[in-house]
């Protein structure tokens, strides 16, 4: 009889098969993300979105005598048909996407403006989507010859809205504002996978006014047109999502409340969740700020060389993270401002006003008491202590202890940045600092 040889996998070789397929299982999980994968999809989605809005409205324009941008009259515009874009806060409506038999917007504070009469135009569910001028765009494309181009109005992929007693520019939803006099239009949506917020940062390259949103439209700076309210009562959002109040400092200027990156404002000078990012000078927010970035060696010849610290591979002059001496946030013009909309980053002499304006923030009384990083939180900007990151190696450095901040100017000879630097027992205004040393950053406003 012949005789057969039992070939299956022994119990070793098939754990060592699974251990293999778990390996790459996970590894296609860290690759992948799925859940960033959807988070893009879901913007790209919006990009589309908004790209289709704009076209049908382009049609609806150029095939209607009289447009009706909201309303027969277009009384839901802002302004009027002979002044500027000022808000009629008792007429003028912001429309949302978000539909009101889910939840009605309760808030009267919109944009940064108080109606008295509610902003927020919504629509319920089952009409949100229609085309008649009833849906959440007030728009009638049903009148253009032919019928409309589209056969509903998309929405937002979440179209959620956190608080609808507050609602603010980090919810999803799709929002439309237009002009009363030159029936001009804005449409904005909100990103949020980090290929569009951080990698690629789209909303900042859109050519609209408001780092903040998506804008599309064929004037982009309608929605944030108007002067903002009293320092501290109303909210700026920035490039990062969050949200940031201001202050008067003690020099009488407008500055935001905490450091950039900062998820509260300073309880004390060593509040962690007060010290916020840290900014080599003159990058735009690419990520490197992030505390915890990964690091790289440089100098680097990229304007936007990623998202990680550069490090100096030989620390000598000029001790800068590009190769060329650029004057990037130079002044109150510069580029790559990480502030958020109307703001920027403090001159040099904006900084000197302030240091002198602060009581006992000087050398005298650092020096005799030693807690000048205490004096600084006592200011009405509440200052921390936040350290730094060192250029020769991204090492933080000096937390809780030492404050750096950036101003945007440029030292002679285009080498060196000045900033304000602190210590518990001194305080130096003027010091040059490094480019590729990564410092705190408190935003002025315009």
């Amino acid at each position: 009889m012949r005789k057969f040889k039992n070939n299956g996998f022994t119990l070793l070789e098939l754990l060592v098969v699974i251990g293999i397929i778990a390996v790459i299982s996970v590894a296609l999980v860290i690759t992948l993300n799925p859940n960033e994968a959807m988070k893009k999809s879901r913007d790209s989605q919006r990009i589309s979105d908004l790209a289709v809005l704009k076209k049908v409205i382009g049609i609806y324009m150029l095939n209607t005598s009289s447009p009706k941008m909201a309303g027969m009259d277009n009384v839901g515009c802002k302004g009027t048909t002979s002044n500027d874009n000022s808000y009629q806060t008792s007429t003028d409506h912001i429309y949302y996407s978000y539909p009101s038999d889910k939840g009605l917007i309760s808030a009267t504070n919109l944009d940064g403006v108080t109606f008295s009469a509610g902003g927020a135009s919504q629509v319920v569910n089952n009409n949100i989507s229609l085309v008649n001028g009833q849906g959440w765009l007030p728009i009638d494309f049903s009148t253009i010859g032919g019928g409309s181009p589209i056969s509903k109005l998309p929405v937002d992929p979440v179209n959620s809205i956190a608080d609808l007693s507050k609602p603010t520019l980090t919810d999803l939803v799709y929002r439309y504002v237009c002009s009363e006099k030159t029936l001009q239009y804005e449409i904005d949506a909100v990103f949020e996978s980090e290929a569009f917020t951080l990698t690629d940062i789209k909303m900042s390259k859109d050519g609209g006014n408001n780092d903040s949103y998506y804008e599309v439209g064929t004037n982009l700076d309608l929605f944030n047109m108007e002067s903002p309210l009293v320092p501290g009562t109303y909210t700026i959002v920035g490039q990062d999502h969050l949200q940031y109040g201001t202050v008067v400092g003690e020099d009488g200027k407008e500055w935001l409340d905490r450091n950039l990156g900062a998820t509260r404002v300073a309880t004390s000078y060593n509040d962690t969740q007060s010290y916020g990012d840290l900014y080599q000078w003159g990058r735009a927010r690419d990520g490197h700020q992030i505390r915890t970035s990964g690091v790289t060696t440089g100098p680097s010849s990229s304007d936007m060389p990623g998202n990680t610290f550069i490090k100096l591979a030989s620390v000598v002059s000029p001790w800068d993270w590009h190769t060329t001496q650029d004057v990037y946030w130079n002044g109150v013009s510069g580029t790559n401002n990480p502030c958020p909309t109307g703001f920027r980053l403090p001159t040099f002499p904006e900084i000197q006003s302030l240091v002198s304006a602060i009581p006992g923030f000087n050398n005298a009384a650092c020096t005799a008491t030693s807690i000048c990083n205490t004096t600084a939180f006592s200011s009405s900007l509440k200052l921390p202590s936040s350290g730094w990151r060192d250029k020769a190696n991204g090492n933080l450095t000096n937390v809780g202890a030492n404050g750096l901040y950036w101003s945007s100017t440029v030292s002679p000879g285009n080498i060196y940045i000045y900033g304000l630097y602190y210590t518990p027992n001194s305080v130096t205004p003027v010091y040059d600092h490094y480019r590729a040393n990564a410092f705190a950053v408190r935003c002025i406003k315009n």
